[in-house]
């Protein structure tokens, strides 16, 4: 089975607020929460859901789920795993949130951060840093953090997850933002907030946001061939960007460390 993993990072110590729920049988029978699962703000099967990006404890040692801010509601709402809302909901927003921004036709921009933190119930659910697979076997695994400067990166192979599109892939460079970064990898309506993973190292990237046009070409060289055109439509939020917002923020989510269970 192939799998995208992510390198080992242990350089950040979390306190874990697990309170692990016992069934009749012995076992943990609350529901698992992982990269790339839909969420829902309503108790039935609706169509309608973002995808989540990553579970985590903060430094309360909360459970917290971060999703796109775009999909963000009242600030109280109630969630749901989709296709379990009959197990009841898994958690709450919270006001720690940043919408994002877009141009005039509705497209995202560099200007503002989107992201969302969710007040997950822990006894009613656990986080996984590991996705459902998808039908080639394929899962993403969250386990570092990855950090960048602006400009071209050259990330090689890099996988996504979300609740439509389950895990696909793709190879190039991505061009980095303050807050964005564009991607070749187009992801499908209902997987914004799910995860972009670095395959090579694994390191967890960004969330979806959505897709573009982009601003220039990749080369100015007009070269035998003309100008090479950037097909990197596809927009992620840096997730690094994200943790920096959020630790500035305080509270929920403050200090957000992965969890590390599969």
């Amino acid at each position: 089975m192939r799998r995208v993993l992510a390198v080992c990072c242990a350089a950040v110590a979390c306190v874990s607020g697990s309170v692990g729920v016992a069934s009749a049988g012995g076992g943990d029978d609350r529901l698992v929460l992982r990269p790339g699962d839909g969420i829902t703000f309503s108790a039935e099967p609706t169509p309608g859901w973002c995808s989540v990006a990553a579970v985590g404890h903060d430094d309360a040692g909360r459970l917290v789920a971060i999703t796109a801010g775009h999909c963000y509601r009242t600030g109280t709402s109630p969630i749901w795993k989709v296709d379990e809302q009959h197990r009841g909901p898994i958690g709450v927003e919270t006001d720690v949130a940043s919408t994002g921004s877009v141009d005039p036709l509705g497209f995202p921009t560099d200007e503002k951060a989107d992201y969302a933190v969710v007040l997950l119930d822990e006894t009613r659910v656990r986080g996984s840093n590991t996705s459902v697979p998808n039908d080639r076997g394929e899962r993403v695994v969250l386990e570092s953090i990855a950090a960048f400067g602006e400009g071209e990166q050259p990330v090689g192979t890099h996988c996504a997850a979300g609740r439509s599109t389950s895990v696909a892939c793709a190879t190039g460079d991505v061009r980095v933002d303050e807050n964005l970064m564009s991607s070749p990898l187009l992801m499908r309506p209902g997987d914004s907030g799910g995860p972009l993973v670095r395959a090579e190292t694994g390191e967890w990237l960004g969330l979806s946001v959505g897709y573009r046009f982009p601003q220039a070409p990749v080369s100015d060289d007009p070269g035998p061939f003309g100008r090479v055109p950037d097909t990197r439509f596809a927009v992620y939020q840096r997730a690094d960007r994200i943790l920096a917002e959020i630790d500035a923020r305080g509270g929920i989510g403050a200090g957000f460390c992965l969890v590390d269970t599969p």
